[in-house]
């Protein structure tokens, strides 16, 4: 079963996939962090995969800058859920449909990783990303992601986009540091702060401790 965006009640279920995603990041993470800047132009975004959220966040980032996203995903979620298309999923084996996309200066989005992995170094990567980056000829562009519980109620979650890399180049050196600096960087930043480069993108859901803290400074001054 495909949906076409086209129709006017698959733009109703768009609207209605789209809106439950960020609802989801809204109430389930405290916020959404990010660092680095999306260069213009059709891209070949991969990212590392260890979270439930990865393909929320992606989408998100694609709603941010306003482009265009699919997301290959594995063709039995697809055939399970497939209404996800309409938020931009794509079976991984419809690699002719990517590059029709690719060529239309739309994103295609990548977990080289094929898996889910635990938290950790980067694991070994597929060509796939790579194989579709040169036969397109758009850059790949590496974006490290942790979802992390620190020291509020709610996990956050943080994006690092790093720097385009040519068309068919090896991203896993480059992914690899990438993350690596991302686990670095967090392990020396205090729980209950912002990590350095990074700004907000979506604000979430506050701790207990913050939502009634206006509450405790106005009984103060009673």
């Amino acid at each position: 079963m495909r949906l076409s965006p086209k129709r006017p009640f698959a733009r109703l279920l768009k609207a209605l996939v789209e809106g439950i995603l960020w609802a989801s990041l809204q109430r389930s993470l405290r916020g959404v962090y990010l660092r680095g800047e999306v260069p213009p132009g059709p891209l070949v975004l991969i990212m590392n995969h260890h979270s439930y959220f990865d393909g929320h966040l992606v989408w998100l980032l694609g709603r941010r800058h306003r482009r265009p996203l699919s997301l290959l995903v594995a063709e039995e979620n697809l055939r399970a859920f497939p209404i996800l298309a309409l938020a931009g999923a794509l079976e991984a084996g419809r690699v002719r449909e990517a590059l029709r996309r690719l060529g239309r200066e739309e994103w295609v989005a990548v977990f080289p990783e094929g898996e889910m992995r635990y938290p950790g170094p980067l694991g070994p990567l597929r060509p796939g990303a790579a194989w579709l980056s040169a036969r397109a000829g758009v850059p790949l562009l590496p974006v490290a992601c942790r979802v992390v519980l620190r020291g509020f109620e709610h996990p956050e979650a943080f994006l690092w986009v790093g720097e385009p890399l040519p068309p068919g180049d090896d991203p896993s050196r480059p992914l690899g540091e990438l993350l690596a600096h991302l686990d670095a960087l967090l392990a020396r930043t205090h729980p209950r702060q912002v990590p350095e480069g990074f700004r907000e993108v979506l604000r979430g859901r506050r701790s207990l401790e913050e939502r009634v803290r206006p509450l405790v400074e106005a009984l103060k001054r009673l």
